[in-house]
């Protein structure tokens, strides 16, 4: 009998360091999981628009033009120098790029409504626009 006393000791002893483990695992567990969770929020693309790219500050200060309920402003207006944003500034025919999605979509400094168009040094400023109609 004092052998099947011992392994009941063992057996206990080995739950109850297991119980105190618990907790510290389960917080471990838990870390893992929110610092995934947020880098999947963090970094996954927000919007639909993914293919701002980082040189126009990807998704953050760039939106759809239109008047559709994720358009922040509306579309530009064509004249003969170019496109006509809302403000007044005029964008050339030959420096805007070609709309993937078929809309308009611009980005601005600061995201801001008012903020000036994007143009990175030596490329074109960031306003997209849907092929010309033929």
């Amino acid at each position: 009998m004092t052998g099947r006393l011992d392994f009941d000791a063992l057996c206990d002893l080995k739950v109850r360091k297991a119980n105190r483990l618990l907790p510290i695992r389960l917080v471990v567990v838990l870390a893992v999981l929110a610092i995934a969770l947020f880098c999947l929020a963090r970094f996954a693309p927000a919007r639909a628009h993914s293919f701002y790219p980082w040189e126009c500050c990807h998704d953050r200060d760039c939106w759809p033009m239109g008047l559709d309920a994720d358009a922040r402003e509306p579309v530009p207006v064509e004249t003969a120098a170019g496109w006509r944003l809302h403000d007044g500034i005029v964008i050339p025919f030959s420096e805007t790029r070609p709309s993937p999605d078929g809309r308009f979509h611009v980005c601005r400094g600061g995201g801001r409504l008012e903020g000036p168009v994007i143009a990175p040094s030596g490329r074109k400023p960031c306003l997209w626009a849907p092929a010309p109609s033929s």
